[in-house]
């Protein structure tokens, strides 16, 4: 999930702050780094991927997407994603 962010906004989760045990403490509390409205409905793409990170941030490790899970949905966008852009 936060590599997902990192590509998708140019920045690291919770950027503003340097000290790792502050960060460490908003995961604990369920908090996660903001994600800018506009990411979920720019494009079919972008929407998709704050889709897969958000699943990736759950706070239950048994909620949360497997590897396998998210390179699957990542193929299934890719081929969603060219159809779509095969149609413009």
């Amino acid at each position: 999930g936060n590599n997902i962010y990192a590509l998708l906004t140019g920045l690291w989760v919770f950027y503003e702050n340097e000290d790792d045990e502050v960060v460490q403490e908003k995961l604990i509390d369920g908090e996660t780094a903001f994600i800018d409205d506009r990411y979920r409905t720019r494009s079919y793409a972008e929407g998709r991927l704050v889709e897969i990170m958000e699943r990736c941030w759950k706070l239950q490790p048994e909620e949360r997407s497997t590897i396998f899970e998210v390179v699957a949905f990542l193929r299934e966008t890719l081929a969603e994603h060219k159809k779509i852009e095969g149609k413009k």
